[in-house]
C-alpha cells in the first residue's frame, strides 16, 4: 500500500501553485494592468514552483529500497 509522504503533499501544492501562476499569467485580462516586472515575477514563481514540485515528487523516500 502506498502512503502519501509529506514531500509528495508539498509537491502537489507546489504543482497547483505553478499551474495557477502560469495559467493566470496568460489567461486573465488583469495581467495587462500590472507592470512587466511583476508579470515576470509571477511567471518565475510558477516555473520555480513547478521545478520544486517535480523534484519533490520524484525524490525517493528514505525508507525506499531502490
Amino acid at each position: 500500500m502506498v502512503f502519501v509522504t509529506p514531500h509528495r503533499s508539498v509537491a502537489v501544492v507546489l504543482l497547483l501553485v505553478a499551474f495557477l501562476a502560469l495559467a493566470g499569467s496568460r489567461a486573465f485580462p488583469f495581467m495587462d494592468d500590472i507592470p512587466g516586472v511583476m508579470e515576470t515575477a509571477i511567471v518565475l514563481l510558477g516555473a520555480v514552483s513547478a521545478l520544486a514540485g517535480v523534484y519533490l515528487w520524484l525524490r525517493k523516500s528514505p525508507d525506499s529500497k531502490a
